[in-house]
């Protein structure tokens, strides 16, 4: 999908005014639609007072670089900002969302989309293999600078997680909507759900983990990384049981619930949003703790792109008895509302 739009770039950064040709750039990740880069700028020469000013105009500090891939058929970058400053930041705290500006690729942005796609291509092998090939858009005038969430120090806690649907919609009764599709899933190809060892999450666990210690377990059995120390893990179990960011998330969601038939594509943005938590306890002290936690991947959803889809599994999981545990043969989950019948 091209990126052509009648939205006013006259206030929007430049990055080719910072040289691309001088660059650093690392790949990080990519999704089906974007991918992420980290960009670094070579150090601001001395000024006359014999001092170093770098870092007072890297555009790049503290931000990753996303760009649209080919093939996405996304929304273009600046509806996406527009979306996201008009409709998503008004429902929670700006620290509970991770910033991000649109930038232009320049005049002649072939220059910055040549010099990333010569990164995807070295980085080939070491790519999802169903990513491998894909490449950045070749028209693109727009990327998004997203703030950088990734650990800072060694010590740091940095955890990574889609929290999904934190409440059951009110017809929900012995499922809640993800395990109902993970059974679904499981029902169709019997190897999914042998694919995942631990199982899995029900993200009511989310919520519940705060009063539930099988509930907590079962949130650190996911998500809590196999490297962590006894002391990160302690400052993860301290967020997970007083944090006001997930409670905050299920409020919103409950209240753009698909079922009550408004704004669809809200209501599955807010469902589909990546949390990142980076957990720090600088050198002051053990009660210096610096928590981050905040929502992303927060894209408008092409609802008229998708809303058949999104019917004919609804259907689906209402008409072959997914929600109430009745498909048969009975396929096993762990959705709190299951194990909530069985005790």
């Amino acid at each position: 999908m091209s990126q052509s739009t009648s939205f006013s770039s006259d206030h929007i950064p430049d990055i080719s005014d910072f040289s691309p040709e001088r660059w650093t750039i690392k790949f990080v990740n990519e999704g089906a639609a974007n991918l992420v880069f980290e960009v670094r700028l070579p150090p601001s020469p001395p000024s006359t007072t014999g001092s170093r000013s770098n870092g007072s105009n890297d555009i790049f500090q503290g931000n990753l670089l996303r760009v649209p891939k080919a093939g996405a058929k996304t929304f273009p970058y600046p509806e996406l900002q527009q979306y996201w400053e008009s409709t998503i930041t008004p429902l929670f705290p700006p620290e509970n969302l991770a910033q991000h500006q649109l930038v232009k690729l320049g005049h002649s942005p072939s220059k910055v989309v040549a010099l990333l796609n010569d990164i995807l291509i070295r980085e080939e092998s070491g790519r999802r293999k169903d990513f491998r090939g894909t490449r950045v858009l070749p028209d693109a005038q727009y990327g998004m600078l997203i703030e950088d969430m990734r650990s800072q120090n060694p010590s740091d806690l940095f955890v990574e997680f889609k929290p999904k649907w934190l409440s059951p919609s009110p017809s929900q009764h012995t499922r809640c909507r993800n395990c109902a599709r993970e059974a679904y899933r499981d029902h169709l190809d019997p190897s999914h759900h042998k694919a995942h060892r631990l199982g899995i999450l029900c993200p009511l666990d989310f919520i519940a983990c705060r009063d539930s210690l099988e509930s907590l377990d079962n949130v650190l059995k996911h998500i809590l990384p196999a490297s962590s120390s006894p002391s990160q893990r302690t400052r993860l179990i301290h967020w997970l049981k007083t944090n006001t960011l997930l409670p905050a998330l299920q409020k919103v969601q409950s209240e753009h619930d698909p079922s009550l038939g408004v704004n669809l594509e809200l209501a599955m943005t807010l469902r589909d949003c990546s949390l990142f938590l980076r957990i720090s306890s600088p050198e002051e002290g053990p009660g210096k703790v610096r928590v981050d936690a905040k929502l992303a991947d927060l894209d408008k959803k092409n609802a008229a792109k998708k809303k058949h889809h999104w019917e004919w599994l609804e259907r689906n999981l209402v008409e072959g008895g997914f929600y109430g545990g009745k498909e048969t043969p009975r396929e096993k989950t762990y959705c709190l509302l299951e194990r909530s019948k069985r005790n």
